[in-house]
């Protein structure tokens, strides 16, 4: 007698688990349909890369126009596309921002070291530039007035060349010096040495 309550109950329970729907013909057992979106796949630091360079040739021209730095923050919105927060204007040779609030969905940082100064070695990103990504744990993207794009990595602490002279708008007064020196990656070490810190 025992068993048999217990199979009874076991199929009592096993009946609540489907909620029910009425039809016309009485009532029938439906199975719950999932419909919260799946969240966005991580894009690819290809399509990171792509993304960065696209948007960085779309402000720089501008950049170098006003001879100022532009700045701002890469993040994916709710749907999981890429997005840039719009450029904030800095100096000839800084842009400063406020840090991204959490839970913003920012990853990386932008700027773009804007017009060509003969005194300034803005082909490379400066230890600064590296320095101010980690302290935020992002990575970072920089064009350079000679069109090149560079990529600080937080997780290897180093920033690496993403496309040469050219792969974005460049400086009509840009002027070509010591290209042979410029490595395709760097740590902040390598590029102290190189400025002479």
């Amino acid at each position: 007698m025992k068993h048999f309550m217990s199979l009874i109950l076991i199929a009592a329970l096993s009946a609540c688990s489907a909620p029910l729907v009425p039809q016309s013909g009485g009532v029938k057992r439906t199975t719950p349909q999932i419909t919260a979106p799946l969240p966005a796949p991580e894009p690819s630091q290809a399509q990171v890369d792509a993304f960065a360079k696209a948007f960085l040739d779309s402000i720089q021209a501008e950049s170098i126009a006003e001879r100022r730095e532009f700045c701002g923050y890469l993040f994916r919105d709710r749907d999981g596309a890429l997005r840039a927060t719009p450029p904030r204007r800095g100096s000839f040779a800084s842009c400063n921002m406020p840090a991204p609030p959490r839970g913003s969905g920012v990853f990386a940082s932008y700027h773009t070291h804007g017009a060509y100064g003969e005194r300034y070695d803005n082909e490379v990103p400066s230890v600064t530039d590296l320095q101010s990504d980690f302290q935020l744990g992002l990575n970072g993207y920089v064009s350079t007035p000679g069109g090149r794009i560079w990529r600080v990595n937080l997780d290897t602490r180093d920033t690496v060349q993403v496309c040469g002279l050219g792969c974005v708008t460049s400086d009509p007064g840009f002027v070509p010096r010591n290209e042979s020196s410029v490595r395709p990656r760097y740590s902040i070490l390598q590029l102290a040495l190189r400025s002479g810190v």
